[in-house]
C-alpha cells in the first residue's frame, strides 16, 4: 500500500498573503515598518532561523505577542487562504488510485480540521497530523513516521515545498517531491521536483 503525504502551507494551501498580513500587522503595532512578502515566506520555510528576532527584533516573544499573532493569523487565514489550483483534483486522483492520503503540517494540530473543511478538502485525507506537544515540527521526521504507522503503508512519498520538508523526508529516509507552484523553488537536492500539479501526479504515480 502506498501513502502520499502532503505538507499544507505552500503545497496544498496558498497562505502566503495571510502570513504576510499577520506579520506586518504585528510589526505595525510595534511601530516597525513592513517587511517584504518574499522575505517573510523565505524565512518561515528555512530551519534554524529565529523568526521573532528577524520579524520583530525580539529574541524571545512574550505570551501576549504569541497569542496576538495567532489571533490575527486565524483572521487573515479565514479571509485569504485558498487551495492551489489543481490540488483538490490531485488529492482525488490519489484516492481514486487507492493510495492513502495524509496531511502533515507544522501548524498546530487543533487548527487543521477547520482550515481543511473551509477549503472543502478535509474529507480527501485519511489522516491529518499537525504539530503538538507530542509531535514536533518538521524537519523532525516524527510526523512522517506517524503517517506511515497510522496508514499501515509499505511505501511512502512526501510532497512539500520547503527545506524543512525536504530535511524531514531525508530524516525519515523517504522520497521527496519539491513542488514549485507555491512557496517553493526547484531544489537541486530533492529526490524529485514538480513544476506543476500534473508533474507531481506523474511522479506519485510512478515512484
Amino acid at each position: 500500500m502506498k501513502v502520499v503525504i502532503f505538507d499544507m502551507d505552500g503545497t496544498v494551501i496558498d497562505s502566503g498573503e495571510a502570513i504576510y498580513k499577520t506579520v506586518n500587522e504585528v510589526r505595525d503595532e510595534l511601530n516597525l515598518s513592513p517587511l517584504e512578502k518574499e522575505f517573510i515566506i523565505k524565512a518561515i520555510n528555512e530551519p534554524g532561523r529565529n523568526l521573532a528576532l528577524e520579524f520583530y527584533g525580539i529574541d524571545t516573544p512574550s505570551r501576549s505577542l504569541k497569542e496576538g499573532f495567532e489571533e490575527k493569523f486565524k483572521k487573515f487565514y479565514d479571509e485569504c487562504a485558498t487551495t492551489y489550483d489543481g490540488v483538490k483534483e490531485l488529492l482525488q486522483k490519489c484516492r481514486d488510485a487507492h493510495y492513502k492520503v495524509v496531511l502533515a503540517s507544522n501548524a498546530p494540530h487543533d487548527t487543521l480540521e477547520k482550515i481543511l473543511k473551509k477549503n472543502e478538502i478535509y474529507e480527501l485525507f485519511d489522516e491529518v497530523i499537525g504539530a503538538s506537544k507530542e509531535i514536533p515540527q518538521k524537519p523532525d521526521p516524527a510526523m512522517l513516521h506517524l503517517a506511515v504507522k497510522k496508514t499501515g503503508a509499505s511505501r511512502a512519498i512526501f510532497v512539500g515545498d520547503s527545506l524543512k520538508d525536504e530535511l524531514a523526508a531525508k530524516n525519515a529516509n523517504m522520497p521527496y517531491v519539491q513542488v514549485c507552484w507555491g512557496f517553493g523553488e526547484e531544489s537541486k537536492t530533492a529526490t524529485y521536483n514538480a513544476k506543476n500539479v500534473g508533474e507531481a501526479w506523474e511522479i506519485i504515480l510512478n515512484f
